[in-house]
């Protein structure tokens, strides 16, 4: 018992050693391109799907909170209540595929576009509605 004490007490700062002194690495700054989220989204893997879906959540969830904030936005968009992510998702990927000039971009920059194309703003005071 007494070994397994001692060992104890060599092991820890050991490892504590070993993991201060590695080596680190920058973060590198990753982004999902449009023809990438395209891609995700018209496999057949559940898993990319979910990728896709999430992700164009997360863009609208980001927008939202910038519009919560009053930093509107220089694209503006308003979804409909009921519109599942799902759905927001079919939207941009139905915009997408018809404009090839955004594969290369950052596709957090296509997906307000897409969506503003769907689900302009209304202004209040117009009277078309």
């Amino acid at each position: 018992m007494k070994t397994m004490s001692i060992l104890k007490h060599m092991i820890m700062p050991l490892a504590l050693a070993v993991f201060l002194l590695a080596p680190v690495r920058p973060a590198q700054a990753q982004y999902v391109a449009t023809a990438e989220l395209e891609r995700d989204c018209l496999s057949k893997n559940k898993e990319d799907i979910a990728a896709c879906v999430n992700y164009v959540a997360g863009v609208i969830d980001y927008h939202v909170m910038l519009q919560s904030l009053g930093t509107a936005p220089t694209i503006s968009f308003c979804l409909p209540a009921n519109l599942t992510k799902e759905q927001a998702a079919v939207v941009v990927m139905a915009y997408l595929r018809t404009r090839p000039q955004h594969d290369a971009f950052i596709a957090a920059a296509a997906i307000p576009l897409a969506l503003n194309k769907t689900f302009p703003c209304r202004d209040p005071h117009s009277k078309k509605r």
